[in-house]
This record gives C-alpha cells, structure tokens and sequence, in this order.
C-alpha cells in the first residue's frame, strides 16, 4: 500500500493535496466561527447550541490534530512524524469518529424533547448544567474507550498507509469482531437509529403545527409552546443530520468492507475516499448553520470584518461608538446607515 502512495502521479498528488487543505482550512475556519458566534450572542447561548459546540469542538479536533497530518503524508507519500506523534494521531483520529456520531444523537433527543414533549420535561432533562455534565461524562467515556484498550495492550495504534493517517491495529481476529461489534453498536447504529426516531417524531410535531394553524409562543394542549425560531433551528439540524447520513454511512461501509476483507482487493482511492467523507462531515455543518441560521448567518460576516470595522470607526471619529454597536447587535448596521443619511440631511439644510 505504501508503494501505491509512492506511485502517484503528480497530478493525482495535487488533486489529494489541495482537497484536504481545503477541507482543513475550511473546517478550522467555520467551526471557530461558531464557536466565536456562541461566545459573542447571547442568543445564541441556548441549551441546544451546547451540543452544537460540542459537535463543532470535534470537528475541530480533527481538524486540528488529524487532517494537516494527513496533509504531510498525502504529501510525503510516507509517515515522517515519528512514533510519538502518530500515536498521538491515532487516538484522537479514532475519538472524533466515535464522538462525533454519539454527539449528533445526543442532540437529536434534545431536538425531540423540546419539540415533542413539555416544555417542563425540557426543563428538567436539559438544563444547561445537566447537558453539559451529560456531554463531559459521555465524551469521558469515549476517550477511554479510545485509550484504554490500546494502553492496556489489547489492540495498537500504527500508520495505515491507504487512510493516510495513523489508525487502530487489531491483534486477533477476535478482539477485532468484539471491537467493531461495540463500535458499530454504540458509536454508530444507536445515534444513527435515535437520530432517525426523534427527527421523523419532530417532522410529524411540526407538520402537526403547521396544520393545526397555530403560531409562535402559542402553547399546545401538553404545555409545549414551539416559536417559529424552534422550528427554523430543527429545520437546519435536519439539513446537518442529512448530510452527517450522506458522510457516515459510506465511512462505515468502506470500514467494514476494508477491516474484514469482503472484497478481495480494497482500491486506494476508495480508502481515502473513506477519509475524505470523514474530513467532509467536520467541515459542512458551519455552511449550514450560516445558511439556514439567521443568527450565526449574522454572527460569521462580523467576526471576518470586525477588525476592518473597528478601523473604519477610528477614522471617521464620531462613529466609532456606532461600529461598537455594530459588532455586538445584530440589526444595528442598517439602522445607524439610516442614522448618518439623516444627520447629513440636517446639516445640509
């Protein structure tokens, strides 16, 4: 396999190359965006954008500690790392492919509360403090599920030259059937079946909502109220769930196919394929939520032209109030345009 990386042509070398530095580049990008968009709107600090962040916090991590690393070897066509570094890559290449399935479960049930059962039972099962316990005490136990086994010397972290990352290394046969059959249990088919379940129930909650006429803040015969916002945020983790399916899916597939040899002879392409999907997944969710999330939509253009903002207020003196306005209301810009159109009315007349 490694020969294979080796015999590139260059413009198959390229073509790998600028794809992962694009995903790279644009995963660390749009996750710190949204990370930054929480940091900065209080409206944003929602018990449902807790889980958001948790899911852009993994996406980060991949594209942190994972995807420049693949760069290198995509580049190299070899793992010049060293040992230490690789180990290092393998954990957490593995934990973002088991956290990031269990995170998007975790906040479909969320999703299906909120939208399907009272707004008490909400309350209760959601706080801000119970969800993040929640989230420490399940990322906690996927980490030693990732490091526990390798350290304890039941399987071993080593390069695998068709991922172009470094990635788990099965000792026997059968600690390899007991591993996939936890991982594809727990870090697959679960969150992939909750996901499902509490996304066709929300479906059915909102279809039921716009038939029966009813309107934001009105409350439904259990106490629930869902607002036209609630609606608009479960519409957009839909489109996130459906391209999470569109990414995950074929990773597993490929996984399994390669991991107990189905097919005779697994192409390289298709393992890096399997990678490239994984990178992709890290990357798309920021695009959706700037898309269909007016919110975080408003949030991402004044994290990238704050600093042009802020100086455009230092030279024109006076506004400099105004573009402090700018960077922490949403709706401000428009309104202090109409404001300078006005003041320069009555000083010309």
């Amino acid at each position: 396999m490694t020969d294979s990386l080796n015999s590139r042509g260059l413009f198959l070398t390229v073509v790998e190359v600028i794809s992962v530095v694009i995903l790279n580049v644009l995963s660390f990008t749009g996750n710190t965006f949204v990370c930054i968009s929480v940091y900065r709107n209080r409206r944003l600090r929602t018990t449902t954008n807790i889980y958001i962040i948790a899911l852009a916090v993994s996406d980060l991590l991949s594209a942190i500690f994972v995807m420049p690393y693949a760069i290198g070897v995509l580049i190299t066509s070899k793992w010049i790392f060293g040992e230490e570094i690789c180990q290092l890559h393998a954990f957490f290449s593995l934990f973002v492919i088991y956290v990031s399935p269990v995170t998007m479960g975790l906040t479909a049930a969320n999703r299906y509360v909120r939208m399907c059962k009272s707004d008490g039972l909400y309350r209760k099962m959601f706080s801000t403090r119970k969800s993040c316990a929640l989230l420490g005490v399940v990322w906690t136990l996927v980490a030693c599920y990732t490091v526990v086994p390798r350290l304890a010397g039941l399987q071993a972290f080593e390069f695998v030259p068709g991922y172009a990352q470094c990635s788990i290394a099965h000792l026997s046969e059968s600690g390899k059937m007991i591993h996939y059959g936890i991982v594809l249990t727990l870090f697959f088919l679960t969150p992939l079946m909750t996901t499902i379940f509490s996304y066709i129930k929300v479906a059915k909650t909102i279809r039921q909502h716009k038939a029966d006429g009813l309107v934001a803040n009105q409350a439904r015969q259990n106490n629930t109220s869902i607002s036209a916002r609630e609606i608009k945020l479960s519409k957009s983790l839909f489109a996130v769930v459906f391209a999470f399916m569109i990414c995950w899916i074929p990773f597993w597939i490929i996984v399994v196919l390669r991991r107990f040899h189905l097919v005779a002879t697994m192409p390289r392409n298709v393992e890096l394929l399997c990678m490239i999907l994984l990178y992709l997944s890290n990357t798309i969710n920021p695009f959706i939520y700037a898309g269909m999330n007016p919110i975080f939509r408003n949030e991402f253009p004044k994290i990238l032209f704050c600093r042009r903002m802020r100086r455009i207020g230092i030279t024109n003196g006076g506004e400099e109030a105004r573009t402090e306005e700018f960077e922490t209301h949403s709706t401000v810009f428009h309104r202090n345009r109409g404001q300078r159109s006005a003041t320069r009315t009555e000083i010309s007349t």
